[in-house]
């Protein structure tokens, strides 16, 4: 009898037992965000990259935040794959039937983009409507929004990088090239949006995020009609 009342104890105890606490879960830190600018910071204000061109990007910039871009990718160090780049882009791969080496070559010297002038009937090879054409990877952008933003390029973290083609009318509205003026034709500079992964130099917490952005894509011949 009594060694029933022990064991009938002890399995009592046992079922009272406070248990074992369980390990620590694992924490993992991360940087902190990158300081936030202390200045009257304007992402509307255009930015000094800009003051001598006429598109709304740049391709260089003086004042590129490259170390506030290093710290918020390290915040999040995923955050790349978001977005992947194909960084070899040229018309080899984007054009179909013409080379990037007579890409190259096109040249619109003669062309004025005026409408009788003989030089519209030269016929070089080249695009009906001239233009400029630029793969390019640009620094800085100005949103759809209206709102200038960093855009994530090797500069910041190598080996990435974010290519765009953009094709600039020579003479938007003049007429196109060997066409007669009988046609009426006209240059009409296309647009296409574009994401990139981007940075907003007023607003750091924001980290690395995708913006969308107006781009010049094309330059296209137009004869105009009659709607029926």
């Amino acid at each position: 009898m009594k060694t029933s009342l022990l064991c009938l104890a002890a399995v009592l105890v046992g079922a009272v037992a406070v248990p074992e606490p369980d390990a620590d879960p694992q924490t993992y830190s991360k940087p902190a965000y990158p300081a936030v600018p202390s200045d009257n910071c304007n992402p509307r204000k255009a930015p000094k990259c800009s003051e001598n061109i006429t598109e709304t990007f740049c391709l260089t910039d003086a004042e590129y935040p490259e170390k506030e871009i290093r710290s918020a990718i390290k915040y999040d160090p995923l955050v790349l794959q978001r977005y992947y780049d194909i960084a070899k882009q040229s018309a080899d791969n984007l054009v179909d039937g013409l080379t990037s080496l007579s890409e190259k070559h096109y040249d619109y010297s003669n062309y004025k983009g005026k409408t009788f002038e003989m030089s519209n009937w030269v016929g070089e090879e080249g695009y009906i409507c001239p233009s400029n054409v630029h793969y390019a990877r640009p620094l800085r952008a100005l949103n759809v929004d209206g709102e200038w933003r960093a855009i994530i390029q090797d500069i910041a973290w190598p080996g990435y990088t974010q290519t765009q083609r953009v094709e600039t009318c020579l003479f938007s509205g003049s007429s196109c090239r060997t066409l007669a003026p009988c046609y009426g034709s006209k240059c009409l500079q296309k647009y296409v949006y574009q994401r990139m992964l981007s940075f907003d130099p007023c607003d750091a917490k924001k980290g690395i995020f995708i913006d969308i952005y107006k781009l010049p894509s094309a330059c296209s011949c137009h004869i105009p009609g009659k709607l029926h």
